[in-house]
C-alpha cells in the first residue's frame, strides 16, 4: 500500500452543502484523493452548531462531529448574493469536475446553479444533488432532513415499534440515512466521471433520502402489499425465535440470525441446551415456525433458556456453534469496541486545541491505498485567500471581496498547532 496512491486525485470537486448528507459524500471522496473546497456562508454551515444537540463541542477549534463529515476538504466563505462572490463561484466551476450541493432546486434556479444553466456553461461537468424527497411531486422543493425523509416517510419509525398500551413510535437515529445516500451518491458520480472521461460530456447525477430508503427499505415495503400481506408492526409473541433479542442474566440481550431453518435448528437447539426440540416435527421446520402458537411458545422457551446465562456467555457457544449471534451494542460500546480497532473503523484525532477525540471512518478499503490520512475539516473560511489566490486573484483584488463581504478569510493566528491536525 501507498500513501501516495489515491484513486481520485487530481479530481476537483466544488461542494455547496449544509448538515450531513452532500457533506459526509464530500467526505468519501476527499478520502479516495479529490480537493474537496467546501464553500459556506460568513454564517457558516447549519452541522458546525448541531453537535451540541448531543453535548458534543462545536467551537472552531473543537468540533469533532463536523470534523469527522467534512474531513480532507477546504473551507471558503463566499457571499453569492454579490456579484463578487457569484464570480469567485464560476471561477470555481469552470475548473471543477464535480459540483456536490444539497441545495434546493428553487434555490439553484434563483442563484443560476441549476444544472440547466450551468450545462450549457461547462458541458464537462458533473453536478450532483441531494434532495429530500426526489426532484419530481408533492414534495419535491419540500425541505427535508434523514429524520423525517428517510425513516418517518419510509415507513420505518411507525412499524418497527413494539406495540403495547404505552408504545410509541422508534425514533429514527439522526445520520445514518443521510450517510447511506451519501454513499449512493458517490457511486453515481464515480460513474459520471468514468463515462465523461470517454465522452467528454458532464451529467447530472441525483439521489434523495426518501428514495434511498425506499430501496434500503423494500424487502418490507413489498411483502406489506396488499396482495402479501406481511403484518408490522410485530408483536413480541409472533416474532422469530431464531431473530429475536433474548434478555441474558446480565440484564443485556443477545440476538441470532438463522435463514436456513431445516439445517441449522437442530444446531441452535443443541447449542441453547435443548437438543430434544431440534428434530421435534412441532418445531424443526421453517412453515412449522409460521404458525402463531408454535411462535409464542418458542419464543417463552427461550426467554427462560437465555436468562440462564451472561451475554458473554451466550455469545461464545453460539459463536462456537458457527451460528451468526451478538449481544446489542450500545453507541457507547463503539470506543471501547476491539473489532472496530483492529480494522481501523475508528480513530483518535486531536482537535486544534488539543482536547482528543474517538471518531469513525469510512470503511471503505482500497488495498493499494491503505487507509486514507486523516486531515481535520476546515475552520469557517480557513482557506478562502489561499484558494482565491489559485484562481488567479491578486491580493488588492482580494482585500476588496472582503471589504464588501463578498469573501471572508478566518484569522488562524488565534489558534495554536493548526499544522499539526
Amino acid at each position: 500500500m501507498s500513501q501516495n496512491y489515491r484513486p481520485l486525485e487530481g479530481v476537483k470537486v466544488v461542494e455547496l452543502s449544509t448538515m450531513v448528507a452532500a457533506g459526509s459524500c464530500g467526505r468519501m471522496l476527499a478520502d479516495w484523493g479529490c480537493d474537496i473546497v467546501k464553500v459556506e456562508t460568513a454564517g457558516g454551515d447549519m452541522f458546525r452548531s448541531f453537535p451540541k444537540t448531543f453535548f458534543v463541542p462545536c467551537t472552531m477549534d473543537e468540533n469533532p462531529l463536523f470534523d469527522s463529515l467534512n474531513a480532507g476538504k477546504r473551507g471558503v466563505v463566499l457571499d453569492l448574493k454579490t456579484p463578487e462572490g457569484m464570480e469567485a463561484m464560476h471561477r470555481m466551476l469552470a475548473d471543477a469536475d464535480v459540483f456536490l450541493t444539497n441545495t434546493r432546486p428553487k434555490a439553484l434556479q434563483r442563484l443560476g446553479l441549476d444544472y440547466g444553466t450551468l450545462k450549457a456553461r461547462y458541458p464537462k461537468l458533473v453536478m450532483a444533488s441531494i434532495n429530500g424527497f426526489g426532484e419530481k411531486g408533492p414534495k419535491a422543493n419540500d425541505p427535508g432532513f434523514d429524520t423525517v425523509a428517510f425513516w418517518v416517510s419510509s415507513g420505518f419509525n411507525a412499524d418497527m415499534m413494539v406495540e403495547s398500551p404505552e408504545s410509541y413510535p422508534v425514533y429514527g437515529a439522526a445520520g445514518p440515512g443521510d450517510i447511506i445516500t451519501a454513499m449512493g451518491l458517490c457511486y453515481a458520480i464515480v460513474s459520471a466521471l468514468y463515462k465523461r472521461d470517454r465522452t467528454g460530456e458532464g451529467d447530472y447525477v441525483t439521489t434523495s433520502l426518501y428514495g434511498t430508503a425506499l430501496w434500503c427499505f423494500h424487502i418490507m415495503a413489498v411483502a406489506t402489499e396488499e396482495q402479501y400481506g406481511y403484518q408490522y408492526p410485530k408483536t413480541r409473541e409472533n416474532s422469530a425465535p431464531t431473530a429475536s433479542p433474548f434478555r441474558t442474566k446480565d440484564g443485556e440481550w443477545v440476538m441470532t440470525t438463522i435463514l436456513q431453518i431445516e439445517k441449522q435448528w437442530p444446531i441452535l437447539c443443541k447449542a441453547l441446551g435443548v437438543p430434544e426440540l431440534g428434530d421435534d416435527p412441532r418445531y424443526c421446520t421453517a412453515v412449522a415456525q409460521r404458525d402463531p402458537e408454535v411462535r409464542k411458545y418458542l419464543m417463552q422457551r427461550f426467554a427462560e433458556i437465555y436468562a440462564t446465562k451472561t451475554a458473554d456467555e451466550w455469545c461464545k457457544i453460539l459463536t462456537e456453534a458457527d451460528i451468526v449471534n451478538d449481544k446489542l451494542a450500545h453507541y457507547k460500546d463503539m470506543e471501547h469496541s476491539e473489532q472496530a480497532w483492529a480494522n481501523g473503523y475508528i480513530h483518535e484525532v486531536t482537535c486544534p486545541n488539543g482536547k482528543k477525540s474517538i471518531l469513525a471512518r469510512p470503511a471503505m478499503r482500497s488495498y493499494k491505498m491503505g487507509i486514507p490520512p486523516w486531515k481535520r475539516g476546515p475552520m469557517l473560511g480557513e482557506h478562502t485567500e489561499e484558494v482565491l489566490r489559485e484562481y488567479g486573484y491578486s491580493q488588492e483584488e482580494i482585500q476588496a471581496m472582503e471589504a464588501k463581504s463578498a469573501a471572508v478569510q478566518l484569522d488562524t493566528s488565534q489558534y495554536q498547532h493548526l499544522d499539526q491536525v
